[in-house]
């Protein structure tokens, strides 16, 4: 099968001028063995185009990862491909490079503070660098991991994980991964209704997505604790990280095009039991246009029209309202600007609506009803910062219990 040779529009680095090609991706691991379970995908020499102050992966063009590696397995012709410009064994022109997403995983503690720097100031270098919005999640005592959040434009959310690979690491930003960098595991947290298609049939998108970047996918078979979201994770040096997760992204966003997610529950790290929230979803009934406009005009990384805005109900406990809202309503206003999403706290009693209009479970007793209106993925960060809050809250509690006792 003769090689295919594809451009690929480059991430800027201002080493890039001294490095016009590249081959696909170091990995970290053996090519031999990563070779042998793919031996229907050939991967191509990448020519790529350089341009100054970037990163040194690469970001994916229109023709996929299906142009750089052949594969004898029909992925383009099956409904479940992403038929985006760039998505893996797409044909279609769906979604662009600017498309916006937002991507959570899982981390380490260690790796959460190398992240952030003294300060913030890793964490505001990887905004400034990638133009992706980065934000971690606060510690919960108990628990090893945090949740990474980056959103943006796709290209800049992909650049953005390819920067943290790297600061992790703790290599320079603007050369490419070299042999010998050391690989890292990123675990993207894929909700279970879009896993599929990130798979493929036969795992063929896996596939090609690995042969495409270099990294190595593993998906995990079981959901995470309280929520409807599945691990995908990702091995890599920095620039397979980077291609990888672009292809990923990609394939998320045209998923999301053709089907909208509804009734989806994020995971949230715990340091003990906690009831599941309600976590009903459903399309907001007459929502104004006005009112939809006003919601997403001051978020850069909206997606979609308002006609896509859903609802979310959760519960919370009684007793930590106060704490949710804030002195003159400071914390609930900082999460509404933060996740760009309209947050209403119910009065005691009130009950949600479920999925056909029906009422919802009620709440335990000493719970209060939250509605979250927006976009899908800022309702997720709007959960997640709620819940943090929480946590953050009872651990306070906790530290004046023990010392008064």
């Amino acid at each position: 099968m003769p090689e295919a040779d594809i451009t690929r529009k480059r991430s800027r680095s201002p080493s890039d001028s001294d490095q016009p090609k590249h081959k696909r991706a170091n990995t970290g691991v053996s090519n031999d063995s990563h070779r042998s379970s793919h031996s229907s995908a050939v991967a191509g020499d990448v020519k790529m185009e350089s341009r100054a102050d970037d990163t040194a992966a690469s970001t994916p063009d229109a023709k996929g990862p299906s142009d750089a590696a052949a594969s004898g397995d029909g992925a383009e012709s099956r409904g479940d491909s992403a038929t985006a410009s760039t998505a893996p064994g797409g044909t279609g022109s769906g979604s662009t490079p600017a498309a916006n997403i937002h991507m959570r995983c899982l981390i380490v503690t260690q790796d959460a503070s190398i992240i952030i720097g003294k300060g913030g100031s890793h964490v505001n270098e990887i905004r400034e660098k990638s133009g992706a919005r980065v934000m971690v999640s606060e510690s919960i005592p108990g628990n090893p991991e945090r949740i990474l959040n980056v959103s943006g434009p796709l290209d800049a959310v992909s650049k953005a994980f390819g920067l943290i690979v790297r600061r992790i690491n703790d290599e320079p930003f603007d050369k490419p991964s070299v042999p010998g960098s050391r690989a890292v595991t990123i675990k993207f947290m894929i909700p279970n209704s879009r896993m599929g298609s990130v798979i493929g049939k036969g795992g063929t998108k896996i596939k090609e997505i690995q042969d495409a970047s270099g990294a190595r996918l593993n998906a995990s078979e079981g959901m995470l604790p309280g929520s409807t979201e599945r691990l995908l994770s990702v091995s890599g040096v920095a620039d397979a990280i980077h291609i990888a997760t672009y292809y990923i992204g990609n394939i998320l966003i045209e998923a999301n095009e053709r089907m909208p997610s509804s009734n989806h529950s994020t995971y949230r790290p715990t340091s003990q039991s906690r009831r599941p929230p309600y976590m009903g979803s459903s399309y907001v009934p007459g929502y104004a246009p006005a009112a939809a406009a006003a919601a997403t005009a001051h978020n850069p990384y909206a997606g979609g029209p308002p006609s896509q805005l859903q609802t979310q109900q959760i519960y919370i406990p009684n007793d930590l309202v106060g704490c949710i809202i804030g002195k003159g309503g400071a914390k609930i206003n900082e999460i509404r600007h933060m996740s760009a999403s309209q947050i209403k706290i119910m009065e005691p009693g009130a009950v949600g609506v479920g999925m056909n209009g029906a009422p919802a479970p009620a709440g335990s007793e000493g719970e209060r009803l939250v509605v979250i209106t927006g976009q899908p993925a800022n309702i997720q960060m709007a959960v997640q910062l709620l819940y943090s809050r929480l946590e953050q809250e009872k651990q306070k509690q906790l530290r004046q219990q023990t010392t008064h006792a």
